[in-house]
């Protein structure tokens, strides 16, 4: 009983204290959330690298560290089908019908993200959670799409396609440049929840001491707090046309820098897989010296002739 209650005082008195450097990399879904009426919010795929220091204490866990982040959403934009009115050389008046589809309106971010997360570890169960603050470094924009035009007169009962030098065509492709963009500072809510597997190493000297490596497997969740949508307002809509001196031309605009964005509120949700690998930093430990000055002077200290440096 005596030994049982020095056990668990020498516990209290002593905590288990490890001091880790990781490296970890996640990957999973992401959506881009938003506030435009009528359109589905766009998804993608979530990538980040990063290296931390972890602090453990007992079960207490505290970790601090800097990951390279790479976002990349696809919006779904509605089919357009539009009315221009023209006059033909003849100067005879028609209705050019536009009909926009098949678009593709892709969006990209790079950031790089500052984690403060605190949780615990319990045997090979863990979690962590805290914010991330998120710098942005780049970002870009672009659109694709399709769109087919016929005629229509009034005096004519059908209408008239596949005639080029009319501009009446079909599946004619168009696209916008990658227009760079800025996003908006953000704030990450993170929560991650795992287990710790198997050892790395079989080495004689990593079975002395397993837990210098450990690993880990975790899903993890980042919510952004913040609006990420930082341009200007704009009159453009998703398509376009313009007059010149060859015809109409028709043009593509992407969601982030039309009308449809201007006002909106953007946030991204983040969901997917996480893998660490982390490696115990080396402690300090006592050291025994040994002193021939006593040993001379015949001084004997319980356990040897060593004294504690």
């Amino acid at each position: 009983m005596l030994m049982s209650a020095g056990i668990r005082a020498f516990t209290r008195l002593t905590p288990e204290t490890h001091h880790f450097v990781a490296l970890h990399g996640d990957l999973g879904y992401s959506a881009l959330l938003h506030t435009i009426p009528g359109q589905r919010a766009a998804t993608g795929v979530n990538a980040n690298m990063g290296i931390d220091y972890r602090f453990f204490r007992n079960n207490f866990i505290l970790s601090v560290g800097a990951e390279g982040m790479y976002e990349l959403n696809s919006n779904n934009l509605k089919a357009v089908d539009m009315t221009v009115p023209m006059m033909d050389t003849e100067g005879d008046i028609f209705q050019m019908h536009v009909m926009m589809d098949k678009s593709r309106d892709r969006s990209h971010m790079v950031n790089l993200n500052i984690p403060l997360l605190i949780g615990g570890e319990w045997k090979r169960f863990y979690f962590l959670v805290g914010p991330k603050v998120s710098i942005n470094m780049y970002g870009s924009t672009s659109s694709k799409a399709e769109y087919t035009t016929f005629g229509e007169y009034e005096r004519y009962y059908d209408d008239f396609y596949e005639m080029p030098n009319h501009q009446f065509e079909s599946g004619r492709k168009m696209s916008s440049s990658s227009i760079k963009m800025k996003w908006n500072f953000n704030i990450l809510a993170h929560a991650e929840i795992g287990a710790r597997i198997g050892h790395m190493y079989k080495h004689q000297m990593f079975r002395l001491n397993p837990d210098m490596i450990r690993m880990y497997v975790a899903l993890y969740a980042d919510f952004g707090v913040l609006n990420l949508h930082s341009a200007s307002k704009t009159d453009v809509g998703t398509f376009g046309y313009r007059e010149t001196d060859e015809g109409v031309q028709f043009y593509v605009q992407p969601l982030m820098l039309s009308n449809l964005a201007s006002g909106a509120v953007f946030r991204n949700l983040n969901v997917g897989v996480k893998f660490t690998v982390a490696f115990e930093l080396k402690q300090n430990s006592k050291s025994y010296i040994y002193d021939y000055h006593r040993v001379e002077r015949n001084y004997r200290k319980r356990g040897g002739t060593q004294a504690i440096h």
